[in-house]
C-alpha cells in the first residue's frame, strides 16, 4: 500500500531515506524562506536606502557569491574525506539564522557587505554536503526526480518568502528604509527554525563508496585532478555560462528602472519564484528521461531568451511580468538538471567535491560577471548589461552542443 511519502515524494525508496531527502528539502524551504524575503529588496535598500550605485551592488552581490563558492570548493571535499554531510548540512545554516538581523544597523554599503559575506559562507559549507546527501538518498535513474523535487520545494520557500517580503513592506508603517530593516530582523526566524529542524530530522547516510585514505587522495589537488574528462569539460562550460549570469539583483533593479514601485517590483520576484518552483521537479523527471545534458542546453536557451528580452523589450509592464515569468522557468529548468548532472558523472567517492567544485568556479566567475554587468549599466546603460549575458551565453550554449555532439559521436564509434 502506498504511504503519504511515496505519493507526495515518488522516489521508491525505503520510507527512511524519502524522509530524510524530504527533511533536507523542508530544511532548504525554510532557509530560502528566509533568503527570499530580503533578496528583492536588498539591491533597492542598497541604491534607495544608502546611495549605492550599480556597480557597488555588484560588488556586494558579487563578493557574497564567490565567497559562498570558495567555501563550497572546500566543504565539499573536506565532506568527501570524512564521509559526513550532516555536520557540515546544520553547521552551514548558523550564520543564516544568526547574521540577518545585523543588517537592522547597517549604515553603508560596505557594512551589508561585511555582513552579506559570511552570511552566504554559510550557504557554501552546507550545499555540495546537502547535495551529496541527496544523490546518496536516491538510486541513481532517479537523480533528476530527487533534484527537482528538492528545488521545487526550496524555491516554494522562495515564493513564500518573497510574498512575505510584500506583505511586510505593505504592512509596515514608516519610511522605506526602516521598513526595509525591519524586514530584515523578521526574516532571520525561519531561518533559525531551518536549524533546529535539520539538527533534529536529517540523518546521516553512509556513502555507499568512501575515499580510501591513500596517497592518491591525500591532498585537494589531487582530487580535483582525478575527475574524469567528462566532469573537466563541463566544468570549462559551465564556468563560461557563469560569466552570463550575473546576480538576480539586476533584473530586479531594470524593474525598479521602468518606473514601478516597491511593492510591484517584489511582485514580479513573488512570480520568478512561482514559475522557479512550478517547473523545478517537471523538468527534473523530464532530464531524467531525454538526458540532463538536453536539459542544462534548453536552460541556457532559456536564459538567452530572457537576457535578449530584457534588453530589449522590457519597457512595458506587460513584457517585464512575461520576462520575470520566463527567469523564473530559467533556473527551475537549469539548477537542479546541472547538480543531477554532475552527480550523474562525477565518481561516487569524489561527488560532494565534485558538486562543491563546480559551485566554486560558477560563484568565484559571477563576481567579476556582476562587477562587470554593473560598470557596464553606469557607463552605457541596462541594455548593455543583458546584451553582455546574453553573449556570453551564447557562447556556452555553442560550446556545449558542439562538444556534447561530438561526445556522443565518439561513444557511438566504440
Amino acid at each position: 500500500m502506498p504511504t503519504i511519502l511515496s505519493i507526495v515524494y515518488p522516489l521508491q525508496k525505503p520510507s527512511f531515506l524519502a524522509t530524510n531527502v524530504l527533511a533536507l528539502s523542508i530544511v532548504s524551504m525554510l532557509s530560502d524562506l528566509s533568503t527570499e524575503m530580503i533578496q528583492p529588496i536588498l539591491p533597492l535598500f542598497l541604491v534607495g536606502a544608502l546611495g549605492a550605485s550599480y556597480s557597488i551592488v555588484g560588488l556586494v552581490e558579487g563578493s557574497s557569491d564567490a565567497a559562498t563558492s570558495i567555501v563550497k570548493l572546500i566543504s565539499g571535499w573536506y565532506s568527501d574525506r570524512l564521509s559526513k554531510r550532516k555536520p557540515f548540512v546544520v553547521a552551514g545554516y548558523l550564520p543564516t539564522a544568526v547574521l540577518k538581523p545585523l543588517l537592522y544597523f547597517v549604515q553603508t554599503p560596505l557594512q551589508v557587505l561585511a555582513i552579506r559575506v559570511p552570511d552566504r559562507i554559510g550557504k557554501g559549507i552546507r550545499g555540495p554536503p546537502r547535495d551529496a546527501l541527496i544523490a546518496e538518498s536516491v538510486d541513481k535513474q532517479h537523480l533528476g526526480k530527487a533534484f527537482g523535487f528538492h528545488r521545487a520545494l526550496d524555491s516554494f520557500g522562495a515564493v513564500l518568502g518573497s510574498i512575505l517580503g510584500f506583505v511586510f513592506l505593505v504592512i509596515i508603517v514608516g519610511n522605506s528604509s526602516d521598513t526595509y530593516r525591519i524586514i530584515f530582523v523578521i526574516s532571520a526566524i525561519p531561518a533559525i527554525a531551518s536549524v533546529v529542524i535539520g539538527q533534529v530530522f536529517v540523518k546521516e547516510i553512509k556513502p555507499a563508496v568512501t575515499i580510501k585514505r591513500d596517497k592518491q587522495h591525500t591532498s585537494f589537488l589531487k582530487a580535483i585532478k582525478s575527475f574524469d574528462a567528462k566532469l573537466k569539460f563541463f566544468l570549462i562550460f559551465t564556468s563560461i555560462f557563469a560569466l552570463a549570469n550575473f546576480n538576480i539583483s539586476f533584473f530586479i533593479l531594470k524593474a525598479k528602472d521602468t518606473g514601478l514601485s516597491d511593492t510591484n517590483v517584489v511582485l514580479l520576484y513573488v512570480l520568478y519564484n512561482i514559475m522557479y518552483t512550478a517547473v523545478s521537479y517537471p523538468f527534473g523527471v523530464v532530464a531524467d528521461r531525454v538526458g540532463r545534458d538536453k536539459v542544462i542546453m534548453m536552460g541556457f536557451g532559456v536564459f538567452i531568451f530572457a537576457t535578449l528580452g530584457f534588453a530589449y523589450f522590457s519597457s512595458s509592464l506587460v513584457n517585464i511580468v512575461i520576462l520575470f515569468a520566463i527567469l523564473g522557468v530559467y533556473i527551475g529548468i537549469f539548477d537542479g538538471s546541472q547538480k543531477a548532472y554532475v552527480s550523474e558523472i562525477a565518481n561516487p567517492s569524489l561527488k560532494a567535491t565534485a558538486l562543491g567544485t563546480v559551485a566554486t568556479l560558477t560563484g568565484i566567475i559571477t563576481l567579476p560577471s556582476s562587477i562587470v554587468a554593473g560598470v557596464l549599466w553606469d557607463m552605457f546603460g541596462s541594455p548593455a548589461t543583458f546584451e553582455f549575458g546574453a553573449a556570453v551565453g551564447t557562447v556556452a550554449l555553442a560550446s556545449f552542443s558542439i562538444y556534447i555532439i561530438k561526445y556522443r559521436h565518439h561513444s557511438n564509434t566504440l
